[in-house]
């Protein structure tokens, strides 16, 4: 590694934050920093000093990193685009008649309680600046329960035949859109950077 205790510290605390690929790109920065400033300045708490000024503090290195995280982007997205596709299917449902459907309750209370799980783990993944682990598997906990969620009302839409409207239809493509984003999303999500 660097050499130094100050960087070495430094390290340490970007590997309790980053993927360890990314830690090793970094360290490979900062030591070649830290050898240019001991050779400027020939002292050596001095040129860890000055290569982790010209470095930046771990804090705003790891947000930096989370901020362009895949994880991240994917809850973003998801996140924009789910009032849209509620109110598509609120508008469906709400003129289809769903309140005469055969739909047992526990399975409306299990219906809510995962989309509430889902909305969370990805609103974590949006807010968490620390962590890069955490935004990568709060944002792939909620892309598979939205994934699930929009699978499941497909099934039960294609098991109960309501009568077609234009509102059901653009419902359908928005969960079949909003998967497809999911899908196209998850080898980024699957992958350790």
């Amino acid at each position: 590694m660097a050499g130094h205790e100050l960087i070495e510290r430094h390290l340490q605390m970007l590997a309790e934050r980053l993927p360890s690929s990314v830690v090793e790109e970094l360290a490979d920065g900062l030591t070649t920093s830290y050898e240019d400033q001991l050779e400027r300045l020939g002292d050596r708490d001095s040129a860890a000093r000055a290569a982790l000024a010209d470095f930046g503090d771990a804090d705003t290195i790891a947000t930096a990193f989370i901020r362009l995280s895949p994880g991240r982007g994917t809850a973003i997205r998801l996140l924009a685009i789910g009032p849209l596709v509620g109110l598509t299917w609120g508008a469906a449902l709400v003129t289809g008649h769903t309140w005469a459907w055969s739909i047992p309750l526990s399975a409306r209370l299990a219906f809510g309680l995962a989309l509430s799980t889902a909305v969370l783990m990805l609103v974590v993944a949006v807010r968490e600046r620390r962590h890069y682990q955490a935004v990568r598997l709060a944002a792939l906990g909620g892309a598979g329960s939205v994934v699930i969620l929009d699978s499941s009302i497909l099934g039960t839409v294609a098991a109960l035949l309501p009568p077609p409207s234009v509102l059901l239809l653009i419902a359908l493509v928005a969960s079949l859109v909003r998967i497809l984003l999911v899908v196209r999303a998850a080898p980024a999500l699957i992958s350790r950077p």
